[in-house]
């Protein structure tokens, strides 16, 4: 616990010293706004299992690493393009410990305004703009990113624009000389009638561990459809919290696809606020856990306005002593009937000693609506596994075509089919097993 006082009193000295630095900045709303934020973090401090939302996460062991503020560093670009997306023509912008590095990053689409956040709050409108989709009062960590945040991806699509190449996001984390902690700030702003697809992935380099405390805020037009595919696939050191904030308007669709392959430490909040008639938001989520790796999804759908509706499905393939968390909330306000919405979390427990904590939860305040729950959790089917062995096709292969079959109903949702197919590929990696990886590229 005294580590742990400890990380909160050296954020809140780096904040002090930060403000320091502005001069006659300190009195901007801006400013007052981050001020605010911090003294809210004072107060709420780091999440502890007593708390409700945090009951199945531990997060305490991780914040007495004695992790360090993130500062900017200058990898090759051998480095960086190991991760980009092969087969895929994107818009890159390249993000090392929080940093924008406009070096390695790509810009292909000239209708869509693409910086980085540090850039854009020196205009008046982003000013205005911060945090009004994420509240950071009753949120510890995002209170903190909202006040430390210095960089991340500001992203505007125009009205009317469809986007024909996605954006890629790649946020590359380097441990390699100590153990960073960084605050990135995204900001997406979809007009109306626009179209876009952003995909989403984190990596790290070196062998300390790192910390991630990432939020995005995202604004979805009328008409606008947005499709977001987040890929978490950092090192068995890494932890990471993001949290999501999507605020979507009439007729619009927001979907997001949810990976998570590596990290010893994930915790995905996404918060959809569905305040136009007729929108939708799709949540789908796969986690591939083992070893000792916690994988917590947080989700909610706020449907406040009639004739919404939410999808979500989220699998689990769980093996050796990792543990997963489901948590997903639909509430639906008085005055949002005809509300549908549906929630499916789906579980394979590959060892005896793997965990799944799962909770949907529903509140409704509105008569004429149609919302729906389920969760299963088990082994691999041994009847199926029986009959495919009863074919010919050997126990390996047979167990691989039972999991990828199980995977599948989140990954077809991913339009891309190279970056579709390339994660068919790591998954099989994930699960160890050579035989499914020659199963999987055939």
């Amino acid at each position: 616990m005294t580590d742990t006082l400890e990380l909160k009193q050296r954020l809140l000295a780096e904040f002090s010293t930060r403000e320091q630095l502005l001069n006659g900045s300190r009195e901007t709303p801006l400013h007052i706004l981050r001020q605010d934020a911090m003294n809210r973090f004072d107060e709420l401090g780091f999440p502890t299992i007593r708390h409700e939302e945090w009951k199945y996460a531990n997060i305490m062991p991780a914040l007495l690493i004695p992790f360090s503020s993130a500062q900017p560093s200058n990898l090759t670009s051998d480095e960086v393009c190991n991760f980009y997306l092969e087969g895929i023509e994107a818009n890159i912008l390249v993000f090392v410990n929080g940093y924008f590095a406009p070096e390695h990053s790509k810009f292909i689409s000239s209708e869509v305004m693409m910086s980085n956040f540090e850039a854009s709050l020196k205009t008046p409108i982003e000013n205005s703009r911060f945090a009004k989709i994420s509240g950071y009062k009753n949120e510890s960590f995002t209170a903190l990113n909202t006040a430390l945040s210095n960089d991340g991806a500001w992203i505007s699509i125009p009205d009317g624009v469809i986007l024909t190449n996605p954006i890629h996001i790649l946020m590359i984390t380097d441990s390699r000389e100590y153990s960073p902690i960084l605050h990135p700030r995204h900001t997406i702003h979809c007009g109306d009638r626009s179209e876009a697809t952003i995909i989403y992935s984190s990596h790290t380099i070196g062998e300390n561990s790192g910390f991630t405390n990432s939020v995005s805020e995202i604004s979805v037009g009328q008409n606008a459809k947005l499709h977001q595919y987040i890929i978490q696939n950092d090192s068995d050191l890494s932890y990471a919290v993001n949290s999501s904030y999507v605020h979507q308007e009439r007729n619009s669709t927001y979907s997001v696809v949810t990976v998570s392959l590596s990290g010893k430490f994930v915790r995905n909040n996404h918060t959809s606020k569905l305040a136009g008639e007729n929108s939708v938001a799709n949540f789908y989520g796969l986690v591939i856990g083992g070893s000792k790796q916690l994988i917590d999804n947080h989700t909610l759908a706020d449907h406040s306005v009639p004739h919404c509706q939410s999808n979500e499905l989220y699998k689990y393939i769980l093996d050796d002593r990792s543990t997963g968390v489901f948590n997903g909330k639909i509430i639906v306000r008085p005055d949002a009937q005809k509300t549908n919405a549906y929630q499916s979390n789906k579980t394979i427990l590959l060892s005896d000693t793997a965990t799944i904590n799962t909770k949907p939860q529903l509140e409704i305040f509105a008569d004429d609506v149609k919302c729906s729950h389920g969760a299963t959790s088990g082994q691999l089917d041994e009847e199926s596994l029986f009959y495919l062995r009863s074919r010919g096709i050997p126990a390996d292969k047979a167990r691989a075509l039972l999991l990828h079959a199980f995977a599948s109903d989140v990954l077809n949702h991913i339009a891309i089919a190279p970056l579709r197919d390339s994660l068919d590929k790591s998954i099989a990696t994930r699960l160890h097993d050579e035989s499914e990886i020659a199963l999987l590229v055939e």
